[in-house]
């Protein structure tokens, strides 16, 4: 098996990241790095990569792991003394079961941390290492006072927060420590929210004051929707009025959803959605459609947003939760097809949702009931199918890889249950599609179980507005260009996917899987997705 790259330890990180780890083990291994005993950077990536292999694995093998993986670390501490190889010494020496060695190293870490010398960490990271060592010696109060500490040196650390939250449920779990002190350390709430577009410009204060109330209840700090006239802009000043981080999803782009959704209610929407868009954090466009309303665009963009606050709760170790503001038709979201749609997603994953109900207050036309009349037009969930390596074969070597990699591959995917809704050829691989993006996940997921092929598996993802055709059966269009350009970047190994793949798999299925992002390629986000149980072992 050849690969197109050299390794390299940033690389070898990648791929682990990625969760293909016995492609970075191989990485690893081809680089000499294995062999490379008296370089510290080579033992704390090693360290890294046993440390994967015990999370994944159960009983003996993993108490066995997790102790070599502190060797590595203790190997690498040797050469190169450093507080995170010390304190990855001692926690992972408690993960294998070594309780007197996890205290006597994190005794050593708290004095390497009050003995004055430079240490090469962040104020943050200098006092969280302290609350681990304090916890692993049973210190919880002392571990609770120091992490707060650390947080207050970089209290907009959210990133950094969640790490360390990580760290210390896998001490929890097996100190059976009560983890509820760690609650108000966690980073703040992201909220999906929506509503109806029937409010009058003026008037809506009181409306305002109970938004508000949500967003101080629920600790909101990152808000996630649209900004069409009515209920999604007065959300969204809110958001912005408490310093939260706005994130607007569109569905077609600004000048497009203007004149759909904004200057049709009253020029002073007009200004108030620019306005926001000037503050907000991120803007994210589903569709580049223009004309007509489109439901399907506004579907698309409600599943961005919503999958994209639960994303950003997963990566952040908190919660997510939606608003919503309903009109008074009947049901228990009212009588806005889209917020009703939104709604009812929402509530059928057990998430906190809050919902206000407000008359309208101004006439508005029925926008759900608007189509654009292409009915070719679908939501797809496509994959890009292929094997790394098989391109660059000779004719004797494909001939050899088609018995023996190609035909039992074959086999293996018709026996999926989830089958795709359309299976076309694309050179030596194939694009399957699907009227679900959990439908594709689980065909994804089921060719990924199967013993590694010779040649391995690449698996790329992306979600959006399709063309599907008949006579014969065709699917076209933007979707599939992005599409390609994932799979151009797709790590062997691996289910690479776009952020708008991994977003709305996530509104409904994130209890399932664990996404990791891992770059940006022709603008789009880069996730790649495992089993949530390979994360959490």
């Amino acid at each position: 098996r050849s690969y197109r790259v050299t390794p390299s330890l940033p690389l070898v990180i990648a791929q682990a990241r990625a969760g293909a780890l016995e492609q970075a083990w191989r990485l690893f291994r081809g680089g000499g790095y294995e062999a490379a005993t008296a370089d510290p950077a080579a033992l704390a990536v090693k360290g890294r990569l046993l440390k994967d292999r015990a999370l994944l694995s159960r009983g003996a093998e993993r108490a066995r792991l997790f102790g070599e993986a502190a060797a590595a670390y203790a190997a690498a501490d040797a050469l190169g003394p450093q507080p995170y190889l010390l304190i990855n010494v001692a926690t992972l020496a408690f993960l294998a079961g070594d309780r007197p060695r996890a205290v006597a190293v994190a005794g050593e870490v708290l004095a390497r941390l009050d003995s004055g010398a430079p240490l090469a960490e962040t104020p943050y990271w200098l006092q969280a290492t302290r609350a681990e060592a304090l916890l692993l010696r049973s210190d919880v109060l002392g571990a609770e006072a120091a992490l707060g500490v650390a947080i207050a040196l970089d209290p907009d650390g959210w990133d950094d927060h969640a790490s360390t939250l990580r760290q210390f449920r896998l001490i929890f779990e097996v100190a059976g420590i009560d983890p509820s002190w760690l609650e108000p350390h966690r980073p703040p709430v992201s909220l999906h929210y929506a509503g109806h577009l029937g409010l009058a410009e003026t008037g809506s204060r009181a409306l305002r004051s109970a938004i508000d109330a949500v967003l101080v209840e629920e600790r909101v700090g990152f808000g996630y929707g649209a900004l069409a006239a009515g209920s999604d802009i007065v959300i969204a000043e809110a958001l912005l009025a408490r310093g939260a981080a706005l994130h607007v999803h569109l569905p077609a782009p600004s000048e497009v959803f203007v004149e759909q959704s904004v200057r049709p209610y009253g020029s002073g929407w007009e200004a108030r959605f620019a306005a926001c868009l000037t503050q907000a954090s991120s803007l994210s466009v589903a569709t580049t459609m223009a004309g007509a309303y489109e439901p399907l665009a506004t579907a698309l963009a409600a599943d961005l947003a919503m999958g994209a606050a639960v994303l950003n709760a997963r990566r952040l170790e908190s919660i997510a939760a939606q608003l919503l503001i309903t009109d008074g038709g009947g049901g228990p979201f009212g009588g806005g097809v889209s917020t009703a749609r939104d709604g009812t997603i929402w509530a059928e994953t057990g998430r906190p949702q809050h919902v206000i109900r407000w008359p309208r207050t101004a006439n508005v036309p029925a926008a759900g009931d608007l189509r654009e009349g292409r009915p070719d037009r679908r939501l797809a969930a496509l994959l890009h199918i292929g094997f790394d390596g098989l391109d660059a074969l000779d004719d004797a070597g494909f001939a050899r890889a088609l018995d023996e990699v190609v035909m039992p591959f074959r086999s293996r995917s018709a026996a999926i249950e989830a089958q795709p809704d359309l299976s076309l050829p694309l050179g030596n691989g194939r694009i399957v599609a699907f009227a679900s993006v959990e439908a594709a996940w689980r065909h994804a997921m089921a060719l990924m179980r199967a013993p590694e092929p010779a040649l391995p598996l690449r698996i790329a993802g992306h979600y959006g507005v399709a063309h599907w055709l008949d006579g014969p059966a065709s699917i076209s269009g933007p979707a599939v260009v992005r599409l390609n350009d994932i799979a151009a970047a797709t790590l062997p190994g691996t289910v690479t996917v776009s952020e708008t793949f991994a977003a709305a798999l996530f509104v409904t299925a994130a209890s399932e899987v664990h996404a990791e992002l891992i770059g940006e390629v022709a603008g789009q986000r880069l996730f790649t997705l495992k089993e949530q149980h390979e994360a959490d072992q």
